[in-house]
């Protein structure tokens, strides 16, 4: 039986969602063999957690932005997020600029860098949230109890 080479890549956010997880995974998966594809299923994953936060129309882009403009992500976060959908999109196509494996450490550690932003996005835009909601049914229902 063969098993997937994850190599060097953290380990998937623990509250990314299942299918976004999945995408993640595979990703780990070739990147011993191809950090192109790795790139490309990144961006991919992004898309997904963009959906996942309710950005469900438009580019790539525009997802971002909007998600940006109603403070789902931060100003930083948001740039950082434009640097993985044009590493991933050179990776799909046939672009100048591409991941290439030959380049060595260089690429693989901006290759690495994507899959920590990937779990920093999953933070902002899955975890963060879910935890303030819980705080909030947890303070509302205290508030409750004690009554005015």
């Amino acid at each position: 039986m063969l098993y997937p080479q994850t190599g060097e890549a953290p380990p998937p956010h623990p509250d990314m969602p299942p299918a976004i997880r999945e995408l993640y995974e595979e990703a780990r998966g070739v990147l011993p063999a191809s950090p192109r594809a790795s790139a490309a299923l990144l961006r991919v994953a992004l898309e997904g957690l963009l959906e996942e936060a309710g950005n469900e129309k438009g580019s790539l882009a525009d997802r971002l932005k909007r998600a940006h403009e109603e403070g789902k992500l931060t100003t930083q976060t948001y740039k950082l997020a434009g640097v993985l959908r044009l590493a991933g999109n050179a990776a799909a196509h046939y672009e100048l600029w591409k991941i290439d494996p030959s380049q060595g450490q260089e690429d693989r550690e901006m290759i690495l860098a994507l899959f920590e932003f990937l779990n920093e996005v999953t933070e902002e835009l899955i975890a963060k949230p879910k935890r303030l909601e819980e705080m909030e049914q947890k303070l509302s229902r205290k508030l409750r109890e004690e009554g005015p």
